[in-house]
Formats: structure tokens, C-alpha cells, sequence
């Protein structure tokens, strides 16, 4: 299912949900508890893949108490996006399995955004560089949420 999608989505903006942007290496996790219309980030994961990262992201659905998952799709000409968009695919599959709702949205380089905001305000971190996925988790459920309240106006 397409992130942008329309129609009566009052139900979705208040309940909870896992926002996640996939990486090669991270998977970084972000949450919407329904209630305060923000985002905010939930970690990430790494060193995982296939069953085990399927399983690590229910853990951290369950623990949210969420059905419904975010998952970020990277646009073309972004880095791997090839084995990105499979391993995404892959991911969804398992939770959809699971019996998870998936809902696509489509990223825009964000962590390429979260990367530039960073410079503007300071330039380099010396946090792990699994902020920098969480941050993007944060940045996806977010757009969805604001798509969800712009189609509901």
C-alpha cells in the first residue's frame, strides 16, 4: 500500500505505529503513539537481517503496542537502492506474515535531510552513526502523518 494514500484515514492517525527506515547495515525505528501527532525515535537495529530483524522489529511493535507498520521506500537513484528496496520488500513481507499492517511511504534522500540538518547546526557527531537511521525512521512516519492529516482536512 502507497504511503500517499486517500480516503478516510481517521482511524490510522489515532492509533499507534512503527515507523522504519531500512538499511543495508541499520534499520532505524521511530513511533507514533496516536496521540501527539509527533514522531519520535525508537533506535535502530544492526547486525540483523531476515528472520532475526523481523522478529527484533515485532519485538519493538509489540512493545509499542502497534499493528501498523511505516516502512520507508527509497526513490530511484538513491545508494543501493536496488538491494535496498528488496531487503525493504523482504521485511515487509515477514511482518505482513505476522499480521502486521504495511504502509509504504516513500522517502525523499532522507537521510541525506537528516545528514544536511545536522551540518546547519553544528556539523560532525560523535554519536554512533545509528542516529542518523533513527533520525530518517522519525523523518518517514512523520511525512505520513502530516499526509494523514492533510487528506483528513
Amino acid at each position: 500500500m502507497d504511503g500517499r494514500n486517500k480516503g478516510n484515514n481517521h482511524e490510522h492517525i489515532s492509533s499507534a505505529m512503527l515507523g522504519v527506515d531500512f538499511g543495508l547495515k541499520r534499520v532505524g525505528l521511530a513511533f507514533y503513539d496516536g496521540k501527539h501527532q509527533v514522531a519520535v525515535g525508537a533506535g535502530w537495529l544492526e547486525g540483523l537481517n531476515g528472520r532475526a530483524l523481523a522478529r527484533a522489529v515485532r519485538a519493538a511493535a509489540e512493545q509499542r503496542k502497534t499493528e501498523t507498520i511505516v516502512i520507508g521506500r527509497p526513490p530511484e537513484g538513491a545508494r543501493e537502492v536496488e538491494m535496498v528496496i528488496a531487503g525493504a520488500d523482504a521485511l515487509a513481507v515477514s511482518l505482513g506474515k505476522m499480521g502486521y499492517r504495511i504502509i509504504w511511504q516513500d522517502e525523499d534522500f532522507t537521510s541525506a535531510r537528516v545528514l544536511a540538518d545536522r551540518k546547519k547546526i553544528g556539523g560532525k557527531s560523535s554519536k554512533p552513526k545509528g542516529w542518523v537511521d533513527e533520525a530518517a525512521a522519525i523523518l518517514i512516519l512523520q511525512d505520513y502523518i502530516n499526509n494523514l492529516m492533510l487528506n483528513n482536512q
